[in-house]
């Protein structure tokens, strides 16, 4: 019997490093960690309306969706178990089904992996011969920010990179970096540590105002849109350094500084495995000019400036931005 079921994604989102983009594990460029772990749809014509949900657990979930019912709500049909030989690198897959069903006859299934990405895997049933190709469904978005400000010469202003991660019902936005506060003679001073979204959103506006009145830009921000596996690798970072700022054990005493090799560390999470996003880091070269020809305080403005410049064509403006975002999870021909 089907029961309904609200489906709540999150619970696949992983901690752990995931897989990078299409190419194959005979590709001589380094490939990351596979990871399994969400909602996939086959192509298989009989099961194409059928959605896969894999648990790290070690569960797959078949389900269903209805046309007329929200993204995340899915009836469930059945259950069955899966065993990858090798999860981060798998060339084979299990599958044991305790019933039967048109899926899964009941038993062990063995199909070979041969080929894998992000967003697909390409499973082979070595008594047909039939190849099957597994897509990744949509059901978060991912992006990470750069964003700062100017501010006296002397003292510098705000600067952070912020993680958002979108899954339909709500939007959770982690940000991490420099802002100006007051100490208690009531001077500015700057501080490392959490940034809240009231300045982000100030200077997101004051970003877009100067990019439409094409004036030297004050503020500057650079979004770019990433994959799973690319923000869950760049978000070890964050968590690192969240961890220094809980245990009061940050690197340098500079809040500058700390801001400065935070925006370099999560710039460097990316284009690790022919990722999707194909950023243009400023060069080592660049980052040791902009060391030795500015001050700590103007140093994490400048470094997101030439990060904006190198990546104009991948920066997510607020025209491109799903402010009110939905999974668009439809039935083949809809």
């Amino acid at each position: 019997m089907k029961r309904a079921v609200v489906l709540n994604l999150l619970v696949f989102v992983c901690v752990a490093a995931t897989a990078a983009t299409a190419f194959g594990q005979s590709d001589a460029t380094r490939v990351c960690p596979f990871n399994i772990s969400g909602l996939w749809r086959s192509d298989t014509t009989e099961v194409s309306r059928i959605f896969f949900s894999f648990s790290p657990e070690g569960h797959v979930t078949m389900l269903e969706h209805s046309n007329d019912t929200l993204p995340q709500e899915f009836e469930v049909i059945t259950s069955v178990g899966y065993k990858l030989d090798a999860p981060a690198a798998p060339k084979q897959i299990e599958f044991t089904a305790w019933r039967g069903d048109d899926v899964f006859p009941k038993g062990v299934t063995s199909w070979k992996i041969v080929q894998y990405g992000d967003d697909f895997f390409i499973t082979l049933d070595p008594v047909s011969g039939q190849q099957t190709r597994w897509v990744r469904q949509q059901t978060h978005r991912y992006f990470l920010t750069f964003a700062a400000r100017s501010g006296p010469l002397s003292l510098g202003g705000p600067a952070f990179a912020m993680w958002t991660l979108m899954d339909g019902r709500e939007t959770k936005v982690e940000a991490l970096g420099i802002q100006i506060t007051k100490d208690e003679a009531g001077k500015d001073v700057p501080t490392f540590g959490p940034i809240s979204g009231e300045l982000y959103e100030q200077i997101l506006e004051e970003s877009e105002k100067d990019q439409k009145s094409r004036k030297e830009k004050a503020s500057v921000i650079v979004r770019f849109e990433l994959t799973e596996a690319e923000f869950e690798r760049t978000h070890k970072i964050y968590q690192i350094w969240e961890k220094y700022v809980t245990d009061h054990k940050l690197p340098h005493v500079d809040p500058f500084l700390n801001g400065m090799e935070l925006l370099s560390r999560a710039a460097e999470g990316l284009n690790q495995c022919g990722d999707k996003v194909k950023m243009n880091r400023p060069t080592r070269g660049e980052r040791d000019e902009i060391i030795a020809k500015l001050d700590p305080p103007q140093q994490p403005l400048e470094y997101i400036r030439i990060t904006r410049k190198k990546n104009e064509e991948l920066h997510v403006t607020n025209s491109m931005y799903p402010w009110v975002w939905r999974p668009l999870i439809q039935q083949p021909g809809h």
